[in-house]
């Protein structure tokens, strides 16, 4: 690990362990409880997407006729990485993005689907992400955590942006949450086989993979400019602490159904 991603961990730490340990996890105890939590957490994984998307129409060249496009790295890192999140293999071996491999875990789950497919309906309508947000009568702390990734992708900073995708990804997600769901497994065969491949792959791509090449982007974006590193920092933070108040809206909603 360099200097920069080392000072950037520790700046970051406080806001990490919080989300690792947070209440939201034990409150996770029935199917019905688990449902819930990815009706919510479905639009992360959404906007996780964006995000990704959002770097790449920045540092890669998708326009005709094509032309190169800034630092040959970058260029690399990014691609493998919409390799992995857009164009992934279900257990079967269909290709399909995360968000669309969440979607069948969800259905397979019994989680309602209606108020994330009905935002992408709007969006395909040509709706903006506000008032999509609004026609699809997401939760309030759902549409806050959205809100919030999408200014970070106005602003238009690649090494921002880069740091939110980076270090907001989907390794927040603890061991105890795999336990968990093994056990609800357990108890209802058939219904979480493939949330577990999701984790699973996530663990392997996000842990191993894209955790490293996401770290190495932020750190080639940033150049050694001390204010981009300043920057990338409080986006890092920024994003967890937008992960945390996510967390803290669904566990009301679990407590309060």
């Amino acid at each position: 690990m360099t200097p920069f991603q080392k000072t950037t961990s520790a700046e970051i730490e406080t806001a990490r362990a919080a989300l690792l340990g947070h209440s939201l996890y034990a409150r996770l105890r029935t199917l019905e409880d688990l449902a819930q939590f990815m009706e919510c957490h479905v639009f992360a994984v959404w906007d996780f997407m964006s995000l990704l998307k959002a770097l790449q129409q920045r540092l890669t060249c998708v326009q005709v006729p094509w032309v190169p496009v800034g630092d040959n790295q970058v260029r690399r890192l990014v691609n493998e990485i919409v390799l992995g999140e857009e164009s992934d293999r279900t257990p079967d071996g269909t290709p399909s993005s995360h968000y669309e491999l969440y979607l069948q875990a969800m259905q397979e789950a019994g989680a309602d689907t209606t108020a994330v497919q009905g935002l992408i309906r709007q969006l395909q309508q040509g709706t903006s992400v506000t008032e999509a947000l609004a026609a699809s009568g997401v939760p309030e702390c759902v549409a806050e955590f959205v809100s919030h990734t999408f200014e970070v992708i106005a602003g238009g900073k690649p090494h921002v942006i880069a740091a939110a995708f980076t270090y907001g990804r989907e390794d927040l997600i603890p061991a105890m949450f795999h336990e968990l769901v093994a056990r609800l497994e357990a108890e209802f065969p058939g219904r979480l086989k493939i949330l577990r491949y999701y984790l699973d792959r996530h663990i392997q791509l996000d842990g191993d993979e894209h955790g490293e090449m996401g770290r190495a982007m932020v750190e080639l974006l940033c150049e050694g400019n001390p204010q981009r590193e300043s920057e990338a920092r409080q986006a890092a933070l920024d994003a967890l602490n937008a992960r945390l108040h996510l967390w803290d809206g669904i566990a009301e909603r679990i407590v309060s159904r």
